[in-house]
């Protein structure tokens, strides 16, 4: 035995002798604590870590370490484990069983070294046993060779481990009589440095000179063959990039005889199978003996498909611990995982942020930031391959599908920096390859996936502004991907994460501002969310609990009212926040959206919170919050209810609003919007209806534009309230009108509204149906509303559409729908610990016995 099949041995032994079948850097840690404590010599984690190929290794094991590893499995020292195995190979009587104890030396190594490669624990990939059937298949049939091709990432190294653990080496393997060397970069590197060639290597290690004679001499031997020898060459594609050893390659496969026990299996990336492929179609032999394979794909060049779903949650079962399904992930995820590296990517990110969850967005994000920042902002090189990678993002033309680049067109700034651009290519981060379709046969260049791509197009807008975001760098956004949504929204996915990065949150204002599509409004709306409660679960970043300001405040209170990510963000926020006046205008918005959200308990805990404030409350607010949280939270618990103080802070505030000077809407404050919100509840609670007409009407005098206000859910609000109010005060006409004016809000493309909005909407509109006898119409519009309602867990709104739909019922008299339709509603409260708070009942007086009846049933 040579001394790399030695120690390849000796690994085997350590890993045996400590338990454990496959290995990775963890595992180094508790290797080097389990030989200290059986042979008290301190072999350090990081040598440990160098025996096993997961640190590079720039010098010979010294004999203390070999030593120590020996007496750790039972010898007294490396030279007797090494005469050991010697007097074993010795034993050895016919060649066939020499030649394999030989290559399965440098097969261990090679497979330890994928192993200990696969950027996730090796258990925990998917084995993709789909593709087994296809590989069997040509190891049974007249095939010399096949191919196993894929861009970078796409995880053909660990699928080619997985063959040989499943067909050749696993206790169930159904070919163990056939040999198998496994030949990866590790060995081309050693056979390099030796300063050897292919054959001189060959016959070193197995004591023939070359395959071919190898082939003679089994042809010669018949007898003596035991089974197939099966060749494997992977990770080679670095060396074969240059023509001495690409040439070297060729001429292998020119060389190697027709036989049928010889099989050849090459591990390639698409490009160097395309540089590869016209050597191979020049062969008549090559060509009728290579296996294409069932799942090649001719366009692409790779025969190794994209991870499927199930193998995508088998991976990241193993990575969580728990079983991971379709409803853990976000869609965007469950594409990303497909190309394996990413699974990697987020192996490695959990273990430092180990807060960020899968069903999230932004994880998709991260991903490539962290992906790129290890790669690229902090390797070698980094200014020039940024440099490089700008050029390339900033030549594809806009459009195109590909995200492609001719590379003629880069020849000047590849030649300015070959090292920083071959290392691009060599990650995996660009990717040349031949466009055979055109007349003359082109190359090209293109980054790995599209999400690379977009981050460098991101970059390129910031650097436009300075990094400075301004309302000019959204306009960007709009008008340059206006035809492009699915990159636009991408676009804008990347500046919430830079500007919440860098708390540029005034910036954030501009996408509500600027004619964004409600959607593309809503997802960002989210996104803010999500982000920010990721950036403060750091904590060391400049969105943080002490930099929290009024400007998030803004944000929050445009938005939803009403969404579970909405009120989790604004609870665990409100939980860290250190400035006084953030944490109470938090917790007066989370008791707002507790109030809505019908949520009892929530709303006790956070008004505990808020009494501890009194005093700071009524220097912000222009009247005690807290009073008009406790009247609504009476209302919620079935509690009596008056209290003429309260009445008289209310008018007295509607007096000043009133006569206050004309005001744009740019001048309106958060601190008034949440005000305002909570007056209007509690006056249309109370059935003030002429007080809350009159103090919405204070609001358009100092507002006058109110209406017009299309960054905001206020003027919704304040509109659907009005003509709420006006179907009670019976002003019909101008209900209509208000209707209509909703209608074409509604619908104009850059209006901000959220589904609880849309649900409020349906409810104005069906009641003034109602109220005016068109009871069909008005029962269409319930079913709309539901059918938001539904989706959307808006709990107060489907008790308020169920209740229209009840009274347009009985005023339409179907009483066989009737029963069904409050059978129906009961159940829905029953389910969910509900009542029916009197803001629910927007119904004329008429239904109000109804609606007593209703509530006390509940009750019982």
């Amino acid at each position: 035995m040579n001394t790399n099949e030695l120690l390849s041995q000796l690994r085997k032994f350590v890993l045996i002798k400590s338990g454990l079948r496959n290995i990775d850097p963890g595992h180094c840690k508790t290797i080097s604590e389990l030989v200290f404590k059986e042979t008290k010599n301190y072999v350090s984690e990081t040598t440990v870590k160098r025996f096993f190929g997961f640190a590079q290794t720039l010098h010979k094991f010294s004999l203390f370490t070999l030593n120590s590893l020996a007496q750790y499995i039972g010898y007294t020292d490396w030279d007797s484990f090494c005469k050991d195995k010697k007097n074993q190979i010795e034993d050895v009587n016919d060649v066939w069983s020499d030649l394999k104890i030989r290559c399965q030396a440098v097969t261990d190594v090679s497979l330890i070294a994928k192993k200990n490669n696969s950027g996730v624990p090796f258990i925990a990939t998917a084995n993709r046993s789909f593709l087994y059937a296809d590989f069997d298949y040509f190891l049974n049939k007249p095939y010399q060779f096949t191919t196993i091709n894929a861009q970078p990432g796409q995880g053909k190294s660990i699928f080619i481990a997985h063959l040989v653990e499943h067909f050749f080496y696993s206790e169930h393997a159904i070919y163990k009589n056939d040999i198998v060397l496994l030949i990866n970069s590790g060995t081309i590197n050693e056979i390099i440095q030796n300063d050897l060639s292919l054959k001189e290597w060959f016959l070193k290690e197995f004591k023939f000179a070359g395959i071919s004679e190898l082939i003679a001499y089994f042809k010669r031997n018949p007898r003596e063959r035991k089974g197939r020898f099966v060749l494997i060459i992977d990770g080679t594609d670095h060396f074969l990039s240059k023509n001495k050893y690409f040439e070297v390659f060729t001429d292998f496969l020119f060389s190697v005889a027709e036989c049928d026990f010889l099989k050849i299996v090459i591990g390639l990336r698409v490009n160097t199978w395309i540089n590869m492929q016209p050597a191979i179609t020049g062969s008549a032999f090559l060509t009728k003996s290579w296996y294409k394979g069932l799942f090649f794909d001719d366009e692409n060049g790779t025969n190794v498909p994209l991870l499927n779903q199930e193998e995508i949650f088998y991976t990241l079962s193993h990575i969580e611990g728990r079983k991971i399904d379709e409803g853990d992930l976000h869609p965007g995820l469950i594409k990303q995982f497909s190309t394996p590296f990413w699974l990697q990517v987020y192996f490695k990110l959990k273990q430092e942020h180990t807060t960020i969850r899968l069903d999230n967005y932004l994880l998709c994000l991260e991903l490539i930031n962290y992906f790129l920042e290890k790669k690229i902002f902090l390797s070698k090189n980094s200014t020039e391959k940024i440099f490089i990678l700008k050029q390339v993002s900033n030549s594809i033309s806009k459009g195109n599908v590909c995200h492609r680049v001719a590379k003629e067109k880069l020849l000047n700034y590849i030649s300015s920096y070959p090292e920083a651009y071959q290392e691009l290519i060599y990650d995996g981060i660009l990717i040349e390859e031949k466009r055979l379709t055109t007349s003359i046969p082109t190359e090209i260049i293109k980054f790995l996936n599209d999400d690379l791509y977009t981050y460098f197009l991101f970059l390129e807008l910031t650097e436009k502004v300075n990094f400075k975001p301004d309302k000019a760098f959204f306009e960007e956004i709009l008008s340059v991907y206006e035809l492009e949504p699915e990159l636009r929204a991408l676009m804008l996915n990347w500046s919430i994460r830079f500007c919440l990065n860098r708390n540029e949150i005034q910036a954030l204002k501009h996408i509500f501002r600027l004619p964004f599509s409600n959607d593309e409004k809503n997802n960002a709306f989210d996104f803010i969310c999500d982000v920010a409660l990721f950036e403060l679960e750091k904590g060391d970043g400049n969105f943080n609990a002490q930099t929290i300001d009024i400007h998030f405040i803004d944000i929050l209170v445009l938005g939803k009212l009403v969404s579970k990510n909405y009120k989790e963000t604004i609870k665990r926020i409100s939980e860290k926040v250190f400035k006084e006046e953030i944490q109470i205008l938090l917790n007066v918005i989370e008791c707002s959206v507790c109030v809505i959200d019908m949520d009892r308990n929530a709303l006790t805990k956070n008004m505990n919170v808020l009494k501890r404030h009194s005093k700071t409350m009524q220097d912000m607010f222009p009247i005690n919050p807290y009073d008009l949280i406790l009247y609504l939270s009476n209302v919620l618990n079935n509690k009596l209810n008056k209290s003429k103080t309260l009445d008289a802070k209310i008018l007295h505030l509607c007096e000043e609003i009133y006569n206050s000077e004309p005001r744009r809407n740019e001048e309106i404050t958060s601190v008034e919007i949440i005000t305002y919100r909570l007056v209007v509840l509690v006056l249309f609670t109370n059935r003030s209806y002429e007080e809350c007409g009159r103090f919405l009407q204070a609001i358009i005098n100092k507002y006058p534009k109110i209406f017009y206000l299309r960054s905001s859910i206020f003027s919704s609000f304040l509109l659907i309230f009005s003509v709420q109010i006006c179907i009670k005060l019976n002003q019909h006409k101008q209900a209509q009108r208000l209707i209509k004016y909703l209608d074409k809000l509604i619908n104009e493309s850059n209006t901000y509204y959220t589904p609880y909005i849309k649900s409020a909407y349906y409810i104005a509109k069906s009641n003034f149906l109602n109220q005016t006898k068109n009871y069909e119409g008005a029962l269409t519009e319930i079913d709309k509303g539901l059918n938001i309602t539904n989706t959307n867990e808006l709990y107060v709104s489907e008790i308020a559409l169920r209740l229209v739909k009840i009274d347009a019922l009985k005023r339409s008299n179907k009483t066989e729908s009737i029963n069904q339709n409050i059978k129906d509603l009961l159940n829905f409260l029953q389910a969910r610990n509900l009542n029916m708070p009197d803001f629910s009942n927007v119904n004329s007086s008429d239904f109000d016995h109804t609606f007593s009846i209703l509530k006390s049933y509940k009750q019982t």
